[in-house]
């Protein structure tokens, strides 16, 4: 029986430009590489990918859209820039992401997906994607992307400007709420859904920062959003949110009256939507939509 299955595959390697010692102490130095993979796959996670492969020095992850796997690309190199380096040795980021219909068949599983994706990583610290997947990209995504020839592959490639500042238009329309037949975690719980990006708090990851920073956990572009807008924290008995912007932060629970907040804290209970630096004022688009168990 033959099936067909298609995936935005995104091939991550950390490389290392200087020369590296023998003597040099990976515990001493931070465990450097451990550190970015970690970033890496925490990043595909948020952005519903998967990984698919784990190699010595990167990660292969697949993505459902064009869409996801570029802003996670992005949000990558973001996260591992921050990272302290080395002195002599240098860690650089590379990543590569192509498209592709995948034929799985009892005697041939094979496809070469993953290795047009490897062969798009030739960038230090930057982003290549291919043709097919930058024309199905948002038109705003797209505006990130520029040509770029000489590529080893036999590929039409695109380099994208993950330094660029992402507007909230590149995030698309409304996602759809994720579903899922797993049983909540015992205890206090939320998922906060953006977009096409997925954040949990759980015992394992009791806190996450909202702003235009991008050191933020949920990064939210916008005029009258603050670099650090919030902080929303799992307690013993309940998540609260902790406003500390300068425009505030509305809470629209779907049972119960609206909530504006502004440098004060609130607990969040059943589903809502969040919206940050303005009122809510009826809408429903732009928010940021929440669902607090405990």
């Amino acid at each position: 029986m033959n099936t067909t299955r298609s995936k935005y595959q995104v091939h991550a390697e950390v490389l290392a430009t200087g020369i590296v010692s023998a003597e040099l102490d990976d515990e001493k130095a931070g465990h450097p590489l451990a550190r970015r993979l970690n970033r890496i796959e925490r990043v595909a996670a948020t952005y519903l990918g998967r990984v698919e492969r784990r190699l010595n020095n990167g990660l292969q992850m697949a993505f459902e859209t064009a869409d996801a796997a570029l802003l996670g690309a992005c949000e990558m190199q973001h996260r591992c820039a921050v990272l302290p380096q080395v002195s002599g040795n240098r860690l650089v980021l590379r990543i590569g992401i192509h498209y592709g219909e995948i034929r799985q068949r009892l005697k041939d599983g094979g496809d070469n997906l993953r290795e047009l994706a490897s062969q798009l990583a030739v960038l230090d610290d930057g982003i290549v994607a291919s043709g097919i997947v930058v024309d199905a990209l948002n038109p705003e995504l797209r505006k990130l992307t520029s040509t770029l020839s000489d590529l080893p592959a036999e590929i039409v490639a695109h380099k994208v400007d993950w330094r660029c500042e992402i507007p909230s238009a590149a995030y698309g329309s409304e996602s759809v709420w994720p579903t899922t037949k797993d049983p909540h975690p015992i205890g206090p719980h939320l998922v906060l859904h953006y977009d096409r990006k997925t954040l949990e708090l759980t015992q394992n990851n009791p806190a996450v920062t909202v702003g235009r920073e991008i050191l933020n956990d949920l990064v939210v572009v916008g005029t009258n959003i603050s670099r650090h807008h919030c902080r929303i924290e799992r307690r013993v008995d309940c998540i609260v949110l902790t406003d500390s912007s300068t425009n505030g932060t509305c809470v629209a629970p779907e049972e119960g009256a609206e909530l504006f907040l502004k440098k004060d804290s609130v607990v969040l209970r059943g589903r809502g939507m969040l919206f940050f630096g303005r009122p809510c004022n009826g809408e429903r688009r732009g928010g940021v939509k929440y669902e607090a168990y405990g």
